[in-house]
């Protein structure tokens, strides 16, 4: 029994080990890519960030650098997929916005998103307030507050101190709930490749998953579209205006 458990953590430490390893060879090979690009060498600079995402690592930075990457080479339709990528990871990110909104200036669909209302509107943004990352951490906060305020109630003898603990208490539970949520969605929206952006030049939407079908409008490069089914080779997708129809696979790349 003890040789399995030392096999165990022999195993585990050897994990741990080859996996700083991993994260500092691709610490440098991110401050390698960032130099070539500085430098101007932006062929060489994706060749080093593409190591770094190969080996099934990922950030809104590293994104948002290899988007600029591709904006400077002029690859429009690349750069905004890897800014979004980014804004998945990390949709309060003012400067992946930033590029993103110049990014499609660059392309030729100029689509008008559906009006929302206020209520989805003010839920989305308050989502996307914080990154992912920054709404578990603030989870974490306000549980260890929540129990403070609880052990507060419970075991002092002042009236007003018991109130506080109480009240208090409440709010920290709602912030709890709250975060809890929008971690859950930004983790779950991160590990869904429900989006896309087109990548071949001119597309024909159709109204079913065949060549044969009715065409229905035309979409470019650098459009982002939503992923609604899918069916033999074909995305039923969805554009910000709210038009519906199919595309083949091929002529998008999913995030």
């Amino acid at each position: 029994m003890r040789r399995y458990t030392l096999l165990i953590l022999m195993s585990l430490l050897l994990a741990v080990s080859m996996g700083a390893k991993a994260q500092q060879e691709a610490q440098q090979w991110f401050e390698q890519a960032n130099a070539a690009y500085n430098a101007g060498s932006y062929d060489s600079a994706l060749m080093l960030y593409n190591r770094i995402t190969a080996a099934d690592l990922e950030s809104a930075l590293l994104y948002l650098n290899m988007g600029n990457t591709y904006y400077k080479m002029r690859e429009y339709p690349m750069a905004i997929y890897y800014y979004e990528k980014a804004l998945k990871l990390d949709p309060s990110n003012e400067d992946v916005k930033t590029n993103l909104a110049i990014a499609n200036l660059a392309i030729v669909d100029k689509i008008e998103e559906v009006p929302q209302s206020f209520i989805v509107k003010g839920w989305k943004g308050l989502g996307n307030a914080l990154s992912g990352q920054q709404w578990t951490v603030l989870s974490l906060v306000a549980f260890a507050l929540l129990l403070v305020m609880a052990f507060m109630f419970l075991r002092s003898r002042r009236m007003g101190l018991r109130k506080l603990g109480f009240f208090v208490g409440i709010l920290f539970m709602l912030l709890l709930a709250l975060s809890v949520v929008f971690a859950s969605q930004q983790k779950r929206a991160s590990l869904t490749e429900d989006q896309a952006i087109i990548m071949t030049p001119t597309v024909t939407v159709k109204s079913t998953p065949n060549e044969v079908s009715v065409d229905l409008f035309v979409l470019h490069e650098g459009t982002k579209v939503q992923i609604l089914d899918q069916a033999d080779g074909w995305n039923k997708i969805k554009i910000a205006n709210g038009s519906v129809g199919w595309l083949q696979a091929e002529t998008m790349l999913p995030f």
